[in-house]
């Protein structure tokens, strides 16, 4: 009786919590999970992101994931390029399109607002609706430079956001910020990437879980002592 009680809680477990995709980047990129701009390219087990020229606004600038998803749980590491310049990454989710929200994340060394992360929303393809939310501007809890990796976890429930950021490897991973769209501008859409002009930089590990709190090693450590699930395996 226990034994089969046990078993049905995992079952129920699993039905509850999906992965919606998973994603190493060993070999060519995967079709079926990405609909890639130009600028795209995996390399040594790694997605590079690098756009040498452009406004900004085109569709070689954007890249986007293939499935759509309401509440999500992301995780991934990234690594900001040096050269050409002292990039950003800029990820998008809930996108559809040219209708997304996006976090922007600049390192220590880079230009503008050093070490923050930033949140923007943009409404459809009129470049005027492409805003920051000012307000909800974080400074990382950790140093981020370019040239070394790091990994992010990204949690939207309803239309509560908060992004946690950590070394790749670390243990524990620390709150950055938390915020809540109060106008519910996007319900659902995919997840993607934007570049232009020079900024480059690498993804991997990427997991989508169509639960926030299935992200492993970012949560803080459970009550009684029961720690947060450890982050996946992670290539060196």
């Amino acid at each position: 009786m226990v034994c089969a009680l046990a078993c049905a809680l995992t079952l129920c477990h699993s039905a509850a919590a999906a992965v919606i995709m998973k994603d190493d980047f060993e070999g060519k990129l995967n079709a079926d999970l990405w609909a890639p701009a130009i600028s795209w390219n995996v390399d040594g087990g790694v997605l590079e992101i690098l756009r040498d020229a452009g406004d900004g606004n085109g569709p070689d600038d954007f890249g986007y994931g293939v499935d759509v998803f309401t509440d999500f749980g992301l995780q991934m590491d990234f690594r900001l390029g040096s050269e050409p310049q002292a990039s950003k990454i800029e990820l998008l989710f809930r996108a559809t399109e040219f209708a997304f929200y996006q976090l922007v994340i600049t390192p220590a060394n880079g230009f503008g607002r050093k070490n923050s992360a930033r949140w923007y929303r943009r409404e459809g393809e009129d470049r005027g609706t492409w805003k920051e939310y000012t307000e909800f501007r974080a400074e990382l809890p950790i140093t981020v430079t370019t040239d070394a990796w790091y990994s992010l976890g990204l949690r939207g429930n309803g239309f509560d956001f908060e992004v946690h950021i950590k070394e790749r490897g670390a243990l524990n991973a620390q709150l950055v910020s938390a915020w809540t769209d109060a106008d519910g501008l996007h319900s659902e859409g995919t997840i993607g990437f934007h570049t232009n002009q020079g900024h480059n930089y690498k993804i991997d590990n990427v997991a989508l879980y169509d639960n926030p709190a299935d992200i492993q090693g970012f949560l803080p450590v459970e009550p009684l002592g029961k720690a947060a699930l450890a982050w996946a395996t992670l290539k060196r």
